[in-house]
């Protein structure tokens, strides 16, 4: 199954996005706070061999992601971040 195949399927994506979701989501609040987003960032940067992001790269993160203005990412919120990510390195591959 390529990318695109599970970016193309609702079912796949929320499958693939629910593992993730579960993974970052560590103290298993169903919500992603400023502070699990902000490792998942620093774990990211570190594989990238990048600087870590800001407090305010973060921020921002959770801002847009944060449709309801909840101050957290829920569920729904994540799975546009899941689908963005896949799309971008399905267009890069």
């Amino acid at each position: 199954m390529s990318l695109k195949d599970i970016i193309n399927d609702e079912k796949k994506l929320r499958e693939v996005a629910r593992v993730a979701f579960e993974s970052v989501d560590t103290d298993k609040s169903g919500q992603i706070d400023n502070d699990e987003l902000a490792k998942v960032m620093e774990g990211i940067s570190n594989d990238l061999g990048v600087a870590p992001p800001s407090k305010a790269e973060v921020d921002e993160v959770l801002t847009h992601l944060d449709t309801d203005k909840s101050g957290k990412i829920d569920f729904d919120e994540f799975v546009v971040l899941i689908k963005d990510v896949l799309t971008a390195m399905s267009e890069s591959s």
